[in-house]
């Protein structure tokens, strides 16, 4: 088995200080990960992910997109990533309480958009607005 790093959290935050805002900001989802337990078990089977990642795949095409989400011009966005009014306001808020920029801002309606496939919704709901700003950085 190979070495695990254990780093303490000012190791973490030095470590983040010295990567650039801009580099930061293309990262699309941060996700903190805790120790698992040996009576861990998953809540999801390789095979059963695997059929979820194909109906979305298939709910992309069935929109007329040419491109996975995460590729998605800011166009694109604007055309696939609809809102309704309840959702909008929710990024709105979050927009200006992260001071979120405007490529932010598209990435988290691509990972809503991507979250919304996955669970098979045609529209991006105001949970997949708020499950998308958890992934982002903090």
């Amino acid at each position: 088995m190979g070495n695990i790093s254990r780093c303490n959290e000012l190791e973490i935050r030095r470590y983040k200080n010295r990567l650039s805002e801009p580099f930061l900001d293309r990262i699309d989802l941060y996700v903190i990960m805790n120790e698992t337990n040996i009576e861990d078990k998953p809540s999801f089977n390789s095979k059963s992910l695997h059929e979820k990642v194909i109906e979305a795949f298939k709910m992309q095409i069935l929109r007329g997109q040419n491109e996975l989400n995460g590729k998605l011009n800011d166009k694109q966005v604007n055309k696939f990533c609809i809102l309704d009014e309840e959702s909008r306001e929710i990024l709105y808020r979050a927009t200006n309480n992260f001071n979120l920029s405007f490529r932010s801002m598209n990435k988290v309606l691509k990972v809503a958009r991507t979250i919304a496939d996955l669970e098979s919704s045609l529209n991006i709901k105001k949970e997949h607005i708020l499950e998308s700003l958890n992934y982002r950085k903090r």
